[in-house]
């Protein structure tokens, strides 16, 4: 009687079995493929170091958030602040540097474009001076863009350098969007809310230089609030609910 009972639980526990493996093999059949891409967020800053880079980079650190920022070779050298400021990004793990010229142009960008081998030798003074490793270039005053064997010029000055540049092993990147700021005191002009909306409609409508890839322009001035009232931090909050949304360095944006 015992080995019927024996015999007849195996049987049961069998059945629920290949019942239970049945029903998980028919869920994985039906289940639907994820039909969201993932999209890439590259966060750049420009021109520091500046007043505003102490509070990004605390930021970025309190993140653990991988931005990239377009250093001057002037601002590190103004006054020992900058100084400390630049040494700050040098060492926060989740910073890459990068090369934003050493004047600047001066701000005389016309001037600065009419000489190529000029725009090339600030470049590499710039390269040397901050020890950037990587031969990574946004040039000031423009939004021009040298990566693999795509180009594309902004429609002023400057698409001769940057062709100089781009011959000399440099990759050039410009911007997909600009969260502007108020020239008198640096604050943000568009809200978080719309410039979070902006993002996400170049993205989903594919306006980007690459689709899927999207690259977004911020200055360091912007932010000299402490990181816990940061508008920065704001967007960065409300970016990562978007569970498809990637932070990357520039250095990683496709060649093609």
């Amino acid at each position: 009687m015992k080995k019927i009972l024996v015999g007849s639980l195996i049987v049961l526990v069998v059945a629920c079995f290949s019942f239970v493996s049945l029903n998980s093999r028919q869920k994985e059949a039906v289940a639907p493929s994820p039909s969201t891409p993932l999209q890439y967020i590259y966060l750049t800053f420009d021109d520091g170091p500046l007043n505003g880079s102490e509070n990004i980079d605390s930021v970025i650190l309190a993140e653990r958030l991988k931005i990239s920022v377009f250093l001057v070779g002037e601002h590190a050298l103004q006054t020992k602040e900058m100084g400390t400021y630049y040494k700050m990004y040098e060492q926060n793990p989740f910073v890459e540097t990068y090369n934003h010229s050493y004047t600047h142009a001066n701000n005389k960008y016309a001037l600065f474009y009419s000489n190529p081998a000029g725009v090339l030798a600030d470049i590499q003074k710039n390269e040397a001076l901050l020890n950037l490793r990587y031969k990574i270039v946004r040039l000031p005053g423009r939004n021009i863009w040298r990566i693999g064997d795509r180009k594309r010029d902004d429609g002023t000055s400057g698409g001769i350098a940057a062709d100089l540049l781009a011959a000399n092993g440099y990759k050039i990147y410009g911007w997909d969007i600009e969260w502007q700021h108020h020239a008198k005191d640096g604050t943000p002009v568009q809200s978080v809310d719309e410039i979070e909306k902006v993002i996400e409609d170049r993205l989903n409508s594919g306006g980007t230089f690459t689709k899927d890839h999207i690259v977004i322009l911020i200055h360091d001035e912007m932010f000299q609030k402490k990181w816990e009232e940061s508008e920065l931090k704001q967007l960065i909050d409300r970016l990562r609910q978007h569970d498809n949304y990637v932070f990357e360095h520039i250095r990683f944006y496709p060649n093609r």
